[in-house]
């Protein structure tokens, strides 16, 4: 059995902002910010996150340890053909539990500690 945790997101501002999903608040698009290309940098500064989408495609992408956790919903949202129309929500297998991230949590991936983590993405 999994536990499931509300966001992985540690900031205690982004966690009292959340509000309770509604049917309604599902009908809002989002406009995930643009995806720059792949960073080809040294690897000290990157950080590899593989995706396991809900066909069982897994992907994965390299992204700067300093870029902000929300480019993982445009990376994701790009290699979902229905990702535009359909909602969908990332979550990360820790030991026990899985974690939900929350989309509007301003971390980077080095913040958050996903670098070099495996993520779901599963339709709401």
């Amino acid at each position: 059995m999994t536990a499931t945790v509300a966001t992985s997101c540690t900031d205690t501002d982004e966690l009292m902002t959340d509000e309770p999903s509604t049917s309604s608040s599902k009908k809002l698009t989002i406009i995930y910010p643009a995806l720059p290309e792949e960073p080809e940098v040294e690897k000290t500064l990157l950080c590899r996150i593989g995706v396991r989408l809900p066909d069982g495609r897994r992907i994965q992408r390299r992204f700067l340890k300093t870029d902000p956790v929300q480019l993982l919903w445009s990376y994701c949202s790009s290699q979902l053909g229905e990702a535009k129309s359909r909602p969908f929500h990332l979550t990360v297998a820790i030991p026990g539990a899985s974690s939900t991230l929350d989309y509007e949590c301003k971390q980077t991936f080095e913040e958050s500690g996903l670098s070099n983590s495996m993520i779901s993405v599963t339709w709401d």
